[in-house]
């Protein structure tokens, strides 16, 4: 392990809390992105298979022999201090990238599926935020819950209970990754409205929608609520359907740009809490957990953000009220379901095919070894072997 983190000048990608004897769990592991800086993977690859065979020494310290009363009492033996073991241990880059390619291969199977649940799920819960009328929890949806705090979920039944164990952090950095390219998705959508097209876009409105509660039969009351009505629609955009449509292009920018600048840097950065880490320290019910400024965050805090908003409109900004943030949030979220897919297809087109030519041209795999077979698929034959082999057999009428 320490050979391959110092190749390349990979050494900060390792466990903060890895040690002799110690992995590193979740949690001691940097979710920052942009961290391959050195090398990029197809030349990393190429490198690591192309290193020639090395050997590095290895220090070992022996446990410390226990010892008897009658021999602590011996000062010779007392004062003698740990015993070390020290041998050369032989580093052969083609077997250490035979296990970095199958590692990746693992990823890339497991990063499509979760694409394609995070596609899935967003188009559903698009669906369900634009309907008239909400719908109210289901026993189903209830049960499911539960179910996936016991840990029974599609990605359990799809990993046979055997995921990797940096597995929800994988998912969980592909949430952020789909959600910055959704971002940027969303500016260039926004910047490609016109004044004449800009009301098309469903998260724009040609009138403010404000209330100011019920009428009531107290000329005092009503008139203080005509002057703070009229103070606060002077900032108003006025003028036709162009000048507001223009004002409303610009000001969903200007939004955008700072949202971006709050979350963008969040996002790339990550939350690096396993998730029984962030369970840990619940903040009080209605109540947002405290966080500093820089820290990193996951990508449901973004949409979290936006969800807050509901009927709110984007005030404080010249034509904020004529931009819903709130519906700016559901279509940030239909457009991380394109992310999503154009992702799958980037690692089939991409990203896999580096990772096999890279096996047949650095490692002794052959075509003739290739399993097409899914992480699933292979899980349930091998347990159907397990159970087919363990079976007891059936008694002959000879051995009554």
């Amino acid at each position: 392990v320490g050979w391959l983190a110092k190749f390349r000048g990979h050494e900060h990608l390792d466990s903060t809390a890895r040690g002799e004897g110690s992995a590193g769990f979740p949690g001691t592991y940097s979710a920052t992105f942009s961290q391959l800086v050195t090398t990029p993977f197809p030349e990393y690859l190429a490198a690591l298979g192309t290193e020639p065979e090395t050997t590095v020494e290895v220090k070992i310290i022996k446990p410390q022999k226990f010892l008897s009363a009658r021999e602590r009492a011996n000062p010779y033996l007392a004062k003698q201090g740990p015993s070390f073991e020290i041998y050369d241990e032989p580093i052969i880059p083609s077997k250490i990238l035979t296990q970095v390619l199958v590692t990746a291969g693992a990823l890339v199977e497991t990063w499509d599926f979760h694409l394609g649940e995070v596609d899935n799920g967003d188009v559903i819960r698009v669906a369900r935020d634009l309907a008239e009328i909400k719908t109210v929890p289901t026993a189903e949806m209830m049960r499911d819950l539960l179910l996936e705090e016991g840990g029974e979920t599609a990605y359990s039944r799809y990993t046979q209970d055997e995921p990797m164990p940096l597995y929800a952090f994988d998912r969980r950095a592909l949430d952020r990754l789909m959600t910055l390219r959704a971002l940027s998705m969303l500016i260039d959508e926004v910047t490609a409205l016109t004044p004449e097209t800009a009301f098309e876009a469903p998260y724009l409105r040609r009138e403010a929608a404000t209330e100011y509660g019920e009428d009531v039969n107290n000329e005092l009351i009503m008139k203080r609520r005509r002057i703070r009505r009229e103070t606060f629609e002077a900032a108003f955009v006025s003028g036709d359907e162009l000048a507001k449509g223009a004002a409303a292009r610009e000001a969903a920018l200007f939004f955008l740009k700072d949202f971006c600048e709050t979350y963008v840097p969040k996002l790339f950065k990550g939350d690096p809490r396993s998730p029984l880490q962030k369970r840990d320290h619940r903040p009080a019910p209605g109540m947002k957990e405290a966080r500093s400024k820089d820290a990193g965050e996951d990508a449901k805090v973004v949409f979290e953000a936006l969800w807050e908003y509901q009927e709110e409109a984007a005030y404080g900004i010249l034509g904020g009220e004529l931009v819903v943030p709130y519906l700016m949030g559901v279509r940030l979220r239909e457009l991380r379901a394109h992310a999503c897919a154009q992702a799958r297809v980037e690692l089939q087109d991409h990203v896999w095919p580096e990772i096999r030519s890279a096996r047949l041209t650095y490692t002794d795999y052959t075509e003739e070894e290739e399993d097409t077979r899914s992480i699933a698929e292979r899980f349930l034959a091998a347990s159907d072997e397990e159970h087919y082999v363990s079976a007891p057999q059936p008694l002959e009428e000879a051995d009554w």
